[in-house]
């Protein structure tokens, strides 16, 4: 498991104090408390979090923000290991407030992840080049501005940030971690290997070491090495969740999935909190997709609402309304698709999140009604909506929403059988999407390039990513298609 949490990037390591008190420039990014005993427990916490053990470290990091309430850092920490958006938003709030009585390299840390939370990615870029700028000699800020390359895909310059904290700390085992999934999205999955494997060795009575190299052997198809490396991940923690998803994952791609469900039950009944048994219906959502049963899967997402519906949390109703909606249009059920579309809209409007989230929320809406037009096969219409979000999305300048645009765009040129228009509007999508490689397959055949169609159906169908539920309304028939 990559260390990345809830909604923003990554949860990091911080390596300076500063309690309240002038002090020369530091070299690592200070910790800012009024509180000796706060920052004893933050500590705690931090390095548990670096583990990749959140459960655990939210007690120690409420703990923290108990005995000092102004703790900027430890709120972001809060936010960061958060399982859903009202307590993200909640503690980001709270570190904001802070953030004008911590230190410059503080102040940047939590601007660049309130930039990544309303989706500007470019503000999030220039915050954490001034962080690494300013302190060269902080392996974390380097890792920190590497997250940020890789969130938006530029994973040559990920790579650089990451070596670049492991030359300055050769024991920082999570820039092992980062750098590992870096060089996998550049397919070099040896040089992975070896990076997880240094992760392992740094810190080898811990999980996640083994979590992580068992996704890149699931990854390449190796299922059976993968499902060993998962159960060493689990004989270290019986707990560690993340490793019953991937051996999940594992027996769905080998069609197995009644053994599957099987692993992902005993995950939900092992769960001690509401965003890990959220995870687990999730993830059997999308076990039943990715075997067609449709119903189960919505019932699964209907149960996640429920419990999302007892904390009064709207923006994670809203979420799981439009995952209703994207399963409903791809089974061809345009009408209740587009009612849930709605619903989704209508309960972000009304959730406690930052109006510019909700101004995104609204932009990417019209992707929505985009995709329902389309499939009435109402292209003006279709072509309106989707122009909307691109122009919307092109002037806020996030690579990655530009690239959800060029989707939508995509899919409408293919609906339309205008193959031409949809390959070019695709290759500028999400590459590594393995839905977006199955349309551009389509695409292909339906230009008669029956070279680079198969191409497509086969990265499509063999892409073995952890669950999404965007890949099983695909994967099967990517799998059929590609045996033709």
């Amino acid at each position: 498991m990559r260390l990345q949490v809830g909604f923003v990037v990554a949860v990091l390591l911080l390596g300076g104090s500063a309690c309240r008190r002038a002090a020369e420039t530091p070299k690592k990014i200070p910790i800012t408390t009024s509180s000796a005993e706060a920052r004893d427990v933050f500590l705690k916490g931090r390095d548990l979090v670096a583990k990749l053990r959140y459960t655990e470290a939210q007690p120690l990091l409420n703990e923290a923000v108990s005995k000092d309430p102004n703790f900027a850092l430890a709120h972001l920490y809060l936010a960061q290991t958060a399982a859903a958006p009202k307590g993200f938003f909640d503690h980001l709030k709270a570190a904001v407030s802070a953030a004008g009585k911590v230190s410059e390299g503080e102040r940047l840390y939590i601007q660049g992840v309130e930039a990544a939370a309303n989706g500007d990615t470019k503000l999030r870029g220039e915050c954490y080049q001034k962080l690494a700028a300013a302190f060269p000699d902080d392996e974390v800020a380097h890792m920190l501005l590497g997250i940020h390359y890789n969130g938006i895909q530029k994973f040559d310059e990920a790579v650089a940030e990451y070596r670049k904290a492991v030359q300055l700390a050769p024991s920082f085992a999570p820039a092992y971690n980062q750098l590992g999934y870096a060089l996998r999205e550049l397919e070099k999955n040896q040089d992975a290997e070896t990076a997880f494997r240094r992760y392992i060795e740094l810190i080898p009575n811990e999980p996640n070491p083994y979590d992580s190299l068992a996704e890149l052997q699931l990854k390449m198809g190796r299922f059976a090495e993968s499902i060993e490396s998962y159960k060493k991940a689990l004989s270290m923690n019986p707990q560690f969740l993340s490793a019953y998803r991937g051996i999940a994952a594992n027996l769905m791609y080998q069609d197995k999935h009644k053994e599957a469900l099987e692993q992902l039950q005993k995950a939900h009944e092992l769960a001690t909190s509401d965003g890990e048994k959220r995870q687990m219906l999730f993830d059997m959502a999308v076990c039943y997709m990715d075997g067609n049963k449709l119903k189960d899967a919505i019932d699964s997402i209907n149960r996640i609402s429920a419990l999302a519906e007892q904390r009064g949390d709207k923006a994670l109703m809203a979420g799981n309304a439009a995952t209703r909606g994207e399963l409903l249009l791809n089974a061809g059920k345009i009408k209740e698709a587009e009612a849930e579309y709605a619903k989704s809209m209508e309960l972000a409007q009304q959730a406690d999140i930052p109006d510019k989230v909700k101004k995104n929320v609204e932009l990417g809406s019209h992707g929505g009604k985009a995709l329902v037009a389309s499939a009435k096969k109402d292209f003006t219409t279709a072509k309106t909506e989707a122009e909307i979000m691109r122009a919307g999305f092109e002037a806020k300048g996030n690579p990655n929403q530009i690239r959800g645009a060029h989707e939508v765009l995509g899919i409408i040129a293919l609906q339309e059988k205008n193959y031409d228009e949809a390959v070019a509007q695709l290759n500028q999508a999400d590459a590594h999407s393995p839905y977006v490689m199955f349309q551009l397959a389509k695409a292909y055949a339906g230009k008669k390039d029956k070279d680079n169609s198969k191409t497509y159906y086969r990265k499509a169908a063999e892409s073995y990513t952890l669950p999404d539920i965007m890949y099983a309304m695909i994967r099967q028939q990517a799998k059929k298609a590609m045996a033709k």
